[in-house]
């Protein structure tokens, strides 16, 4: 009789605990829940603010709208220009002017390259082919994409820990 009532005490002990972890599984995917909701939506107003960082930068010529591989092609633009002008002071036949020229030729061949680079780049989806602030843009994206599995994830634990 004694091991029977020792039995029935245990299985009683047993349901208390498990009803009361309920209420607190429950609580805890319920505040997971909130603060991943609440992650998401700070996510977004960080994609809308880049994007609009983005765009001002484009708009304003801002070297952070740029990427590695534009930016050295706009530089070498400059050096040919600049090497183009410099052959533009010289006077006929001169050495200076032999020399300038070499460089107009050198600076095109490297404007060339870069532009093979930055061509290069982008269809293989390399980083230097993307700007700061489009890196940005593209990592709050994929916070948000994260975020929307982490909520759904929260909302079917809770939905079986409910079901419990």
């Amino acid at each position: 009789m004694k091991s029977i009532f020792k039995c029935a005490t245990a299985v009683l002990a047993f349901a208390t605990l498990s009803a009361m972890a309920q209420p607190a599984a429950v609580a805890g995917d319920k505040a997971q829940l909130k603060s991943d909701q609440t992650a998401s939506e700070q996510a977004k107003k960080d994609l809308k603010t880049d994007k609009a960082t983005l765009k001002a930068d484009t708009k304003s010529g801002n070297m952070a709208a740029e990427s590695k591989d534009s930016a050295m092609v706009a530089q070498d633009k400059a050096d040919v220009k600049g090497a183009k002008k410099a052959v533009r002071g010289d006077k006929y036949f001169s050495a200076q002017r032999k020399s300038d020229k070499a460089s107009v030729a050198r600076a095109k061949k490297q404007l060339k390259a870069d532009k093979a680079a930055m061509k290069k780049d982008k269809s293989a989806g390399k980083m230097a082919a993307e700007s700061k602030d489009s890196v940005k843009v593209a990592d709050d994206k994929q916070n948000i994409k994260g975020e929307k599995n982490a909520i759904a994830s929260d909302k079917a634990k809770l939905k079986a820990d409910q079901a419990k």
